[in-house]
């Protein structure tokens, strides 16, 4: 027999599974960047946003 190469042959479908979700975990990761980064864009319509009185000082 001849030397046993690095990585076990018989976990290989263990290991396309991890990867398999950690791909979807990104995927779901970007998607929800996206869609969160669109709908603050899409909301916003070029208004600045609110000013809390408390906390912002008054302008001289």
């Amino acid at each position: 027999a001849g030397a046993r190469r690095p990585g076990s042959a018989r976990h290989k479908a263990g290991a396309v599974r991890k990867r398999r979700i950690a791909f979807a975990v990104a995927a779901v990761v970007l998607a929800g960047a996206l869609g969160a980064g669109g709908y603050y864009a899409a909301s916003g319509d070029g208004e600045a946003p609110p000013q809390d009185s408390k906390q912002s000082s008054p302008l001289p």
